[in-house]
């Protein structure tokens, strides 16, 4: 692959921001609907904005085409890295992948809640429950990928390190900030429940800090593996800058 298509395939995290923040925003997604919200009340949410939500999530899903090339850009980098171990590698790549199905199973399922939203309102409600309680304590997939990232970095024993060291302390730093996620199914108020101050707002600006350090540092990995310029030996016996 040509760094060209190395530097598109980063930008993707780039287009991902573009695309699913806008279309959050799109569906009122921001901030989500409390879980505090009767069985009604959330018909009626997923009725008056169904068709913002269907559009909203449409642009969820392109996006995750940037998402998933951002990994695998990632991915090729720390090919390069002089380790003992692929595991960071294999960790990074593996739970990157997973990592984006359990944004884009929801993304599915809200889309399919404002497809039919004169259904029973305690369908809805509970879809809409199975959605954020499927991406807001997601936090494994999430944790792995960075921590492998991070591991592969801190290991890099090459001339010229594929990342900076500090990019595997930012890596390890925004995994943690997805833990709290994980216990949002007990809370339904607090900064524990999935539209809290822990659970989501810290978590989902984390991530999106993610989507836009990565792949600025990713181009600039990439940049750095360009072959260094091959000059023409001077000939024997002619003088030195001839």
């Amino acid at each position: 692959m040509s760094l060209t298509d190395q530097k598109l395939c980063a930008w993707g995290g780039w287009f991902f921001v573009l695309c699913f923040g806008p279309g959050l925003a799109l569906a009122h997604f921001i901030p989500p609907p409390a879980p505090t919200m009767s069985a009604t009340e959330v018909a009626a949410f997923y009725t008056e904005h169904a068709t913002g939500i269907r559009l909203g999530m449409i642009l969820g899903l392109l996006g995750l085409t940037g998402w998933v090339t951002l990994v695998g850009s990632i991915s090729a980098q720390m090919r390069r890295m002089e380790v003992s171990s692929s595991l960071g590698h294999n960790l990074q790549l593996g739970a990157g992948m997973i990592g984006v199905l359990t944004v884009m199973l929801p993304i599915m399922i809200f889309a399919t809640v404002a497809f039919r939203p004169e259904r029973d309102p305690a369908a809805s409600q509970a879809l809409n429950d199975l959605g954020w309680l499927i991406i807001i304590p997601a936090f494994p997939t999430f944790l792995g990928q960075f921590l492998g990232l991070a591991l592969g970095i801190l290991a890099d024993r090459s001339a010229r390190p594929v990342y900076p060291r500090w990019v595997a302390y930012f890596n390890v730093w925004v995994g943690l900030l997805f833990v709290p996620g994980g216990v949002s199914y007990f809370f339904r108020t607090g900064p524990f429940a999935w539209s809290g101050l822990l659970a989501f707002w810290v978590a989902a600006s984390a991530f999106f800090v993610w989507l836009l350090v990565m792949p600025w540092v990713t181009v600039k990995s990439i940049n750095q593996s360009r072959p260094a310029p091959t000059h023409a030996s001077t000939p024997a016996g002619a003088p030195a800058g001839q």
